[in-house]
């Protein structure tokens, strides 16, 4: 089977990786596409490579680098369309009003790539990126065009073209199902050559966080401050504006670390925090449960009603159910860290055996199939 999956990287970060190499931005596809898989940021170079695995043909593309779609435009003979920036324009002749920036060589780059590697399935990992006219004109190319979201979106847009849409979070497959849209569950995962990688790393950090923290993430914030508050926290985050100038957190907060940074951070943690946003809605399914794991950190997350159909709580990860609980457990396995070893070993192990990447892709791949 051939595979084309498109997704997105945060624009921060893709900000940053061409201020770091600012020659970069007029260098070759290939040049530019190895400085950014060296990153290791994202799970799609990690689909991929597990699809490839498996004995498909498979590629990704990530639709809204415009130096990067724009290298590859070049290299196969073709041009995007413009890029105007935001602007101001005459409203009924006299009042000026904002302009949006024309994103159609987004849409153009997709179209082309996918008459380029002729996929048989095009899967969507940025569904709230992408307008529904294109996804249906996506969908006269290829055979069948699936969707994965884990972020709220209208169900109109969940309609539009899509033959299946997979989420790890259960309440939105209901949701989905409810509205008439096929829907599966698929839960995230980790990557297990992640390990060697990084390579073996000095727990030197008592306790972690890694994630957004934004005015979008206001229960986050409230938790690790309270719980900052009563014992150190390190956090890294590329929201440190919304920390304010005297809270617990500042002695010890630091930038983003996306990629591999974050693979060493939470390598170098022999315990990490992680908090679902509100959307979950109460479910666990984020990232960080598989990366904090997987990286051999004891994982502290907060009680999620299906977390015991991926982890055996008490043994492989730890829970909490407030601040003051998560304190008190952050005191505890401080005080035994035998006991916290044990637990971070058996969940390193559950998930190097259950959650990689390459189970997600064969169970995708079985989904396709059903409906091909």
């Amino acid at each position: 089977m051939r595979v084309l999956i498109l997704d997105h990287y945060y624009p921060q970060f893709v900000r940053a990786t061409y201020e770091d190499e600012p020659s970069l931005v007029a260098a070759s596809y290939a040049d530019q596409r190895a400085r950014f898989d060296a990153a290791l940021f994202g799970e799609t170079g990690f689909e991929v490579a597990a699809l490839r695995n498996l004995g498909h043909e498979a590629w990704d593309v990530t639709v809204n680098i415009r130096p990067l779609q724009a290298a590859w435009a070049v290299q196969h003979g073709l041009s995007l369309a413009s890029d105007s920036r935001w602007g101001w324009q005459l409203r009924r002749g006299f009042a000026p009003w904002p302009r949006r920036p024309d994103h159609r060589w987004i849409g153009q780059a997709i179209l082309d790539q996918i008459r380029s590697y002729r996929p048989d399935v095009v899967h969507v990992q940025c569904m709230d990126r992408l307008d529904s006219r294109l996804i249906k004109e996506m969908r006269e190319l290829v055979r069948l065009v699936t969707g994965q979201i884990a972020a709220p979106l209208p169900i109109d847009r969940a309609l539009a073209g899509y033959d299946l849409v997979v989420s790890s979070l259960p309440n939105f497959v209901a949701r989905f199902r409810a509205a008439g849209i096929d829907s599966e569950w698929l839960p995230l995962a980790f990557e297990p050559s992640m390990v060697d990688t990084i390579g073996g790393q000095t727990r030197n950090i008592p306790v972690s966080f890694v994630g957004s923290l934004s005015k979008d993430h206001g229960g986050r914030i409230e938790l690790l401050e309270a719980v900052g508050a009563r014992t150190d926290v390190a956090v890294w985050t590329d929201g440190r504006g919304a920390i304010g100038p005297n809270s617990p957190l500042r002695p010890d907060l630091h930038g983003a670390a996306w990629g591999a940074e974050m693979y060493r951070v939470l390598a170098s943690s022999r315990l990490t925090l992680n908090h679902h946003i509100d959307v979950a809605e109460g479910f666990a399914n984020n990232l960080r449960l598989y990366e904090g794991t997987g990286m051999g950190a004891l994982l502290l997350t907060d009680e999620g009603w299906n977390l015991g159909e991926l982890f055996v709580v008490g043994r492989e990860v730890v829970t909490y159910s407030s601040a003051e609980d998560c304190t008190e457990k952050i005191r505890y396995f401080s005080d035994h860290e035998d006991e916290a070893r044990a637990i971070a070993t058996a969940g390193q192990a559950r998930t190097l055996r259950d959650h990689t990447w390459r189970d997600r892709m064969e169970r995708l791949i079985r989904m396709i199939e059903a409906r091909l």
